[in-house]
């Protein structure tokens, strides 16, 4: 008996063995040429896509395969040769595909074809002019990228509309402000901007200016970037007012009367370009939740912090009418009060942004009925005593 199971496995190895595939290396595939694209116009300005169908690379079984797409300008595809000073003549669109049918992207194909002419050619990109653009496809296997390494044939689509696209604009995720205000070191110090709680393209900070004090703003904190300074309608005319004006003084925003200001910067897509309000508002800053009596996002003036007479020194609120889990905001009009929430913790102002609710998620400090709060905007500390 034993003898014949064994006769039995051995038999059953050697089948599964012979049906064992042997991975194929192939050189080339097929990539299809779409039907009509003699006589099609493809115009990448007004249009969402562009549709490639090719045949799986025969790798001796059905393979999970990962394609991208390649293009150029000419029907000869150069390699890079860095010893020889050889650029690539053409470029590999940042998307992936794991199907042998592939909707290409027009803005990502135009933003790459933008990039590619530039960096090979001194003339004018053609915008607007039609063009042949020239296609191929490289393929490898999806679970071992090193492996089944190919590229297909060279197809042409003879008439490609082609226009200078730019990249898609975002609203920033931080914002910054320079200038000769308090905090700033004399133009060498960017103060970063908090942003509004699930406001996208909306901050805010509270700042104290000495009269004529200069400001301007940017995305980034450097001198690189979207810098904004001084604009007719940048200020709406009640801030502008509020600061005893806002004038020009070489391209920065000056600002009039010396004081402390809750300062609001909006940034808005507009058309093809960034939009910007600059807004100031009054520094108010309130208790709220328990330790305030239970009120939320009230305006009471018995939970107003005092504003300091200086920029050195601090904010100081009422006493805490009780005790519990401390909450403040600063008012921005037209604003829930929770998107400009913020607590003092270790000695430090934590500001609620975009993190969610603070005490959830373990940012908060303990008042008790009696205790004020104290707020160095400046420094960017704070303490309960």
């Amino acid at each position: 008996m034993l003898l014949v199971m064994g006769l039995f496995t051995f038999s059953a190895c050697e089948k599964d063995t012979d049906s064992n595939p042997t991975l194929l290396e192939p050189e080339t595939f097929l990539l299809n040429t779409p039907p009509y694209a003699e006589n099609n116009v493809y115009d990448l300005e007004n249009s969402e896509s562009l549709r490639l169908t090719c045949s799986q690379p025969d790798y001796g079984a059905p393979m999970g395969v990962t394609y991208n797409v390649q293009v150029a300008f000419s029907e000869t595809f150069t390699e890079a040769d860095e010893e020889a000073g050889i650029q690539a003549n053409y470029t590999t669109l940042p998307t992936t595909y794991t199907s042998a049918s592939m909707d290409i992207d027009a803005l990502e194909l135009s933003l790459a074809l933008v990039e590619l002419w530039q960096n090979s050619s001194e003339e004018d990109f053609p915008a607007n002019q039609v063009v042949p653009l020239y296609f191929r496809l490289r393929a490898s296997l999806t679970s071992a990228p090193t492996r089944g390494v190919c590229t297909s044939n060279v197809i042409a689509l003879p008439q490609v509309k082609v226009y200078e696209a730019l990249p898609p604009l975002e609203l920033p995720e931080q914002y910054y402000l320079i200038g000769d205000m308090e905090g700033c070191n004399s133009w060498g110090t960017w103060l970063e901007m908090i942003p509004v709680t699930e406001t996208p393209g909306k901050f805010w900070r509270i700042q104290y200016f000495q009269a004529g004090a200069q400001m301007k703003m940017n995305l980034d904190p450097s001198w690189q970037g979207d810098e904004v300074g001084y604009s007719d309608g940048l200020v709406p005319d009640e801030s502008a007012a509020l600061v005893g004006g806002v004038s020009d003084s070489g391209g920065n925003i000056c600002i009039a009367r010396e004081g402390w200001y809750i300062v609001v910067a909006t940034v808005k897509i507009v058309g093809t370009e960034l939009g910007y309000t600059l807004e100031f508002f009054e520094p108010n800053v309130y208790l709220t939740g328990v330790p305030a009596g239970n009120t939320w996002g009230t305006d009471d003036e018995a939970l107003k912090f005092t504003v300091p007479a200086t920029a050195t020194e601090p904010f100081v609120s009422p006493a805490a009418p009780n005790g519990g889990d401390l909450r403040v905001y600063a008012k921005i009009p037209d604003t829930d009060w929770w998107r400009s929430e913020f607590v003092p913790v270790g000695g430090v102002i934590e500001y609620r942004a975009n993190r969610g609710e603070l005490g959830q998620i373990g940012v908060a400090t303990s008042i008790s009925a009696g205790q004020v709060v104290k707020l160095d905007f400046i420094q960017g500390i704070g303490s309960v005593e």
